[in-house]
């Protein structure tokens, strides 16, 4: 039997009851602290390795959750006068460990914050410098991909 939703299950918060939630409305933060000229972030994945076993004398394999693994998002912004991302991942380097929390803000049509998803002991596993294009008027980007152990949607 399917499960059937009202209107009244489904209201979000957004203008209209029911709206889910704008791809391009949202923000980032590091350590809680605002990182402007994000363009993009991707690969928001959280997954745990599948275990097959056998039960006895069963001739199906079964599944179970194995350990989590650690995930990775990467986040594109604009390549300004401001370092935060090569430095952090320069301390990374350097061999200092350096975890932050990251979290992605989803923002409702007034601006404000509807949801949250926050990534905790973050580090820069790879920063990607811009790609440069003389026939281009775009703007020049930098790109941050970022380890992290545990995600939670708040």
């Amino acid at each position: 039997m399917a499960v059937k939703f009202s209107r009244d299950t489904l209201k979000g918060l957004t203008k209209t009851n029911g709206d889910f939630h704008l791809s391009h409305k949202f923000g980032l933060e590091v350590d809680g602290i605002t990182i402007g000229g994000i363009h993009k972030v991707d690969g928001i994945e959280f997954e745990a390795e599948v275990v097959e076993y056998n039960d006895g004398e069963d001739a199906s394999t079964h599944c179970r959750p194995g350990v989590l693994k650690p995930g990775r998002i990467v986040i594109e912004r604009d390549f300004s006068s401001t370092k935060e991302f090569y430095q952090w991942r320069n301390a990374v380097i350097g061999g200092k460990t350096d975890r932050r929390s990251v979290s992605v803000i989803f923002q409702n049509d007034k601006g404000d914050e509807a949801k949250r998803i926050n990534f905790f002991n973050c580090f820069p596993a790879k920063w990607h410098g811009p790609s440069l294009n003389s026939k281009s008027s775009g703007h020049a980007t930098e790109r941050l991909e970022i380890v992290f152990e545990e995600c939670k949607i708040a």
